[in-house]
């Protein structure tokens, strides 16, 4: 048994937080067709987005479709856009940036605070053209060519945010 203290067991604790990681994109081959596409093999997740591996039954190709996207919220403008390169504006020399007299003269901007973000769901869709019927498809799976089931390359091909 550890020796306890009043802030608890000597020995460190380790807390897990569940982080979103990078996504992961492998490449399949059919060993019948010679088929392969570069898509992630089911669902997976990066930072901002979700996506879906979809089969489109009319094109008979694989691909990653998102499903999730998180993205800033719209806001109605009910004003016109102000001109960000105004005249009155100056940028002022490196030698005075630092002085007392730039600090009055150019007082710093002020902070705009950070909107939250939200997930949006779009539908997924073909990209080919988006009247095409489309299914989820999750590895292992069957090539939409032949038939015969898809091999997953050990490594992954790529990874992305």
């Amino acid at each position: 048994m550890p020796a306890a203290t009043k802030q608890g067991c000597i020995f460190p604790r380790i807390v897990v937080f569940l982080v979103r990681e990078m996504g992961r994109t492998y490449q399949f081959d059919c060993p019948h067709c010679q088929y392969h596409a570069r898509i992630s093999g089911g669902v997976d997740e990066g930072i901002h987005c979700v996506v879906q591996t979809m089969v489109c039954l009319d094109c008979r190709e694989l691909f990653d479709a998102l499903t999730q996207v998180r993205r800033l919220p719209e806001v109605p403008r009910t004003t016109p856009r102000q001109n960000n390169f105004a005249a009155e504006r100056t940028v002022p020399p490196p030698l005075l940036r630092d002085s007392a007299t730039a600090k009055l003269k150019f007082p710093p901007k002020p902070e705009i605070p950070a909107r939250p973000l939200h997930w949006e769901h779009p539908k997924p869709a073909c990209p080919v053209d988006g009247k095409h019927r489309v299914q989820s498809w999750n590895s292992p799976g069957r090539c939409p060519r032949c038939g015969c089931y898809l091999e997953r390359n050990g490594f992954p091909f790529r990874r992305w945010e």
